[in-house]
């Protein structure tokens, strides 16, 4: 039996939950490993890229986590899965190849990941809400900058309170794809949560003011749902119809080892046909 601690009623309440201890640091230094072993494969194989903008480091890729030979393993983290099926509430669970992972400092600013991100009465306001993302962070960002802020509550109402996620090695977070959030979060030196709102100006302050992180910054992202209107919705205006994101799925296949391994664990892998 799981030993986590998984707060489904703040999940439900605030939008967002951290489950602490998920991940040994052991295992931590051991994601940070594979993931540049992947990288090299990736960049090799140039599915890498870049974005032109000063403030972005990061370096990107094209291809969800079930189609790298080193990182796919995570998605089906038998912890993962315990978070995702407990948050959403049933062990019949989806994943729909909506993941990635990022080296270095990427996009700041709010916003929400669902669709109807502006219009609060569109169909993602209708019942429970069926979709959620989990961050894991490979470095410390309750001391340092880098993590997340979320505004809390935002998934039932327009807007909320700025809180930063305190989270650690080893630790996820997980937030309803409606939660208002900004990642990248900068933390003042003699202000830790003092939070700047505007991206441009979070951008701009200079790292003698800022905790500066003491590792790279390594993330990865994944999003689980289950079978409903919401789902449907999503794959249908998102991941079918956005270019860029039909790129990314095309790019690469699933390994055949990681459905088989979603296949023993009961975790079905959403299959796209593309014109």
């Amino acid at each position: 039996m799981s030993s986590l601690v998984i707060n489904k009623e703040q999940f439900d309440k605030d939008g967002y939950v951290l489950v602490k201890n998920v991940f040994s640091h052991q295992e931590i230094d051991q994601f940070r490993s594979l993931v540049q072993e992947q990288y090299e494969i990736d960049k090799a194989a140039k599915l890498d890229y870049t974005i032109a903008n000063r403030a972005i480091s990061a370096r990107f890729i094209h291809g969800d986590l079930l189609s790298k030979e080193k990182l796919y393993p995570l998605v089906l983290n038998e912890n993962i899965l315990t978070i995702a099926r407990t948050i959403l509430g049933t062990n019949d669970i989806i994943y729909f190849r909506d993941s990635t992972y990022q080296i270095g400092t990427g996009f700041r600013g709010f916003h929400r990941d669902n669709i109807d991100r502006e219009n609060l009465n569109g169909p993602d306001w209708n019942g429970d809400y069926t979709l959620i993302r989990l961050g894991v962070y490979l470095q410390n960002h309750k001391d340092y900058s880098g993590g997340l802020k979320i505004k809390k509550g935002s998934h039932k109402q327009a807007d909320g309170e700025v809180v930063f996620i305190d989270n650690e090695e080893g630790d996820v977070v997980l937030w309803s794809l409606k939660t208002i959030h900004s990642g990248n979060a900068v933390r003042l030196k003699w202000f830790p949560n003092f939070s700047i709102n505007t991206a441009g100006k979070e951008s701009l302050v200079p790292s003698f003011l800022k905790k500066e992180q003491q590792k790279e910054r390594i993330s990865l992202f994944m999003t689980f749902g289950v079978r409903s209107s919401h789902l449907d919705y999503y794959i249908k205006e998102y991941m079918m119809k956005r270019q860029n994101v039909r790129d990314h799925l095309e790019s690469c296949e699933v390994v055949p080892k990681a459905l088989e391994t979603a296949l023993d664990r009961k975790i079905e892998v959403f299959k796209y046909q593309f014109d």
